[in-house]
């Protein structure tokens, strides 16, 4: 066997199931989902707004369609829900099959930030192709959601690198990154803060840090395509250290 890919009797009792009516029944999709966010490279970015959702939510939502002239107070949660679960279900009917990491290949480590969450993947090149091994996101903590993107970029490496210790632990990795000021951080020495923290934890990794030139878009897309040509990502990147 290749790798890991999601399963497919699965998948069709996932994809056909219409929008919760219930907090319970949202949890239990949400409960559902474990198996396959490690197939979905933006998991978190999609389930936190279901999880996000209340009682209260759903109640409100109900009563307006009972009552049809009434507007939902909720409206715009209500919207931004329903797109999420729709995106979650789309990702999972088209998640792409997780390649078992090699010990003969190079791993290469992309890493992206938004507003609320951090996210990385694991990947490696196959005759020019890079390919993913594994996909690592969280929701950022509420005194997270003021960092700059940089240290929100750390979170994410720290996170895959915790995740895949035991498979990276004493190797070189190659991390695709949109600022340079990454590969800075892990240069510097005598940082106060949770800087120093980080800057000591970084230190014990064998790290080569490679910015995108083209921007946030490019590297979105990195991140998010389930198979990407090497050739591709090459163009875009530049060693900074």
């Amino acid at each position: 066997m290749d790798g890991l890919e999601a399963q497919p009797k699965n998948l069709e009792s996932l994809v056909n199931i219409p929008f919760p009516s219930t907090l319970r029944a949202m949890q239990s999709f949400l409960g559902s989902l474990n198996y396959y966010r490690r197939f979905i490279e933006d998991f978190a970015v999609y389930a936190a707004v279901l999880y996000e959702l209340r009682e209260s939510d759903f109640f409100e939502i109900g009563r307006s369609q009972l009552a049809a002239g009434d507007e939902c107070s909720n409206e715009g949660r209500w919207t931004e829900a329903k797109v999420a679960f729709t995106m979650l279900k789309a990702k999972i009917a088209t998640a792409p099959m997780l390649k078992h990491f090699d010990p003969d290949r190079s791993p290469v480590i992309v890493v992206y930030a938004s507003k609320w969450a951090v996210s990385a993947a694991l990947i490696q090149e196959y005759d020019g192709v890079y390919h993913p091994v594994t996909f690592t996101i969280r929701t950022l903590k509420p005194n997270e959601l003021n960092y700059g993107t940089v240290e929100k970029e750390v979170l994410a490496l720290l996170r895959v690198l915790d995740v895949c210790y035991t498979t990276l632990a004493s190797r070189e990795i190659t991390v695709l990154t949109r600022h340079s000021t990454l590969a800075w951080l892990m240069q510097s020495r005598g940082l106060n803060g949770r800087l120093g923290r980080w800057a000591a934890l970084l230190s014990n990794w064998t790290m080569e840090v490679k910015k995108c030139e083209r921007g946030e878009e490019e590297i979105l897309g990195i991140l998010a395509a389930s198979i990407t040509p090497r050739g591709e990502v090459e163009e875009m990147l530049i060693a900074i250290c």
